[in-house]
């Protein structure tokens, strides 16, 4: 057998080279080339967590400005409703204003106009004439 010297840090280690060493050294040689490939792992695994983060990110974005145009939405059709109360509010004024006995009466009352030889007694509640701006 032929012996073969290594000197490591000061030291003299003798290996012997047989099949028993160098199973052991392949065995230790595989150990240290997974080792790279570990690190290429991990590394592959962090890039996809960070490629998988970015979807997320904008998922949530997309569900605050869903919420957002909910409230909004919201918001528009109490506004929408409010509108059409008054809507209706000032088609019946119209609708009354179109009759002259209501627009005598209304004269009557808001402007207190009167005939001749009539006396007014003006009353708070009647100040309007009738028309109303609220139902």
């Amino acid at each position: 057998m032929m012996k073969r010297r290594v000197v490591i840090a000061n030291k003299k280690i003798v290996r012997l080279n047989n099949e028993y060493t160098t199973q052991q050294l392949n065995q230790m040689q595989e150990v240290t080339h997974k080792n790279p490939k570990r690190r290429y792992l991990a590394m592959i695994l962090i890039v996809i967590i960070l490629v998988m983060m970015l979807p997320t990110i904008n998922l949530i974005k997309s569900y605050q400005v869903l919420q957002s145009r909910r409230t909004l939405k919201i918001k528009s059709e109490k506004q929408s409703a409010q509108l059409d109360r008054q809507l209706a509010i000032k088609k019946a004024n119209v609708d009354k204003l179109q009759d002259p006995t209501f627009i005598e009466k209304y004269a009557r009352a808001k402007y207190l106009y009167s005939k001749d030889g009539e006396k007014v007694f003006p009353i708070s509640e009647l100040s309007d004439g009738g028309v109303t701006d609220k139902k």
